[in-house]
């Protein structure tokens, strides 16, 4: 009687260890999955954005240093390792859409028309479109380059949306893509001082950015976290 509940105690006992094994090795499966996943999203990443600051001369390294100011507000919110990362490779990729601009807009050095201005806004939607279809890898990095140009008080493009029904790191990236606007040399103004490129951003929050992300933005300025990385 005895060697018989022993023998099946000994049965269950094998039954469980086999069970977690195969657990154990399908968790590590998925786990080096999702880590290679990660690793070619991040390469891509960082690939397409050199072609997009190749291609757009006059804003060369703007998409690198967008997703550095990104990560800093990131990290300042006290998002998780995973998320810094997924924000930072999101907002490299925020203006992929412009391979889809002519040159002649995109490079011209002059202050665009109307037409050319309704042409170039459509970056978004198009980057937008190509991101989509990597939503199985990364489901929220096609929201940096369809809405980086949506606006909190909802005059933004291209859908008009208002506050929170702007996907947040979208809204991050907003902030940080407005700050590097002003605070590098463009074909059609020189690098504006960084104290007035601040006020500025202090102006525009509550309307065109977060006022929450601006003023976490205003702190990093004061913590002088902007002066490792150059225009």
């Amino acid at each position: 009687m005895y060697l018989k509940v022993i023998i099946g105690l000994i049965c269950v006992a094998a039954v469980a260890l086999l069970v977690w094994m195969y657990f154990r090795n399908r968790v590590r499966q998925l786990e080096k999955k999702r880590e290679e996943d990660r690793k070619l999203i991040s390469q891509l990443s960082r690939a397409f954005a050199k072609c997009i600051d190749i291609k757009d001369t006059y804003t060369n390294g703007h998409s690198f240093r967008v997703a550095a100011y990104t990560k800093m507000i990131a990290q300042k919110l006290g998002c998780s390792d995973e998320q810094i990362e997924q924000y930072y490779n999101i907002a490299l990729l925020h203006d992929i859409g412009k391979i889809g601009i002519p040159d002649r807009i995109l490079n011209k050095p002059e202050a665009l028309d109307d037409e050319e201005y309704d042409e170039m806004k459509t970056h978004a939607q198009k980057g937008y479109e190509i991101l989509a279809d990597f939503e199985n890898f990364e489901p929220e990095l096609a929201y940096g380059a369809g809405y980086h140009h949506e606006r909190y008080d909802g005059k933004g493009y291209p859908r008009g949306l208002k506050g929170d029904e702007i996907p947040r790191v979208a809204q991050i990236i907003a902030v940080a893509d407005t700050f590097d606007a002003m605070y590098s040399t463009r074909p059609y103004r020189n690098q504006l001082p960084l104290d007035v490129v601040m006020k500025e951003l202090e102006r525009i929050a509550g309307e065109q950015l977060n006022p929450d992300l601006v003023k976490i933005f205003v702190e990093l300025y004061k913590e002088g976290r902007f002066d490792s990385i150059k225009a």
